[in-house]
């Protein structure tokens, strides 16, 4: 069961981040001030980071408790 829920929060990951991608694009296109550009981008590095380890507690359990 916890691979199950490590596999669907990877997922849900990786769809935030393609669309705050989608989003920053979108963004840059609109010409937004750096400040709105800014705040995507440290919620696009939040959601890299939470599936960094969501990915290495998925296939490295040993290494990510220690």
């Amino acid at each position: 069961m916890y691979a199950r829920d490590g596999a669907a929060e990877v997922e849900e990951l990786s769809h935030r981040i393609a669309g705050l991608a989608a989003e920053r694009q979108e963004l840059r296109q609109a010409g937004a001030s750096g400040e709105v550009l800014e705040e995507n981008r440290v919620q696009l590095k939040r959601n890299q980071w939470a599936l960094c380890n969501a990915l290495i507690e998925q296939h490295l359990p040993s290494f990510a408790s220690a």
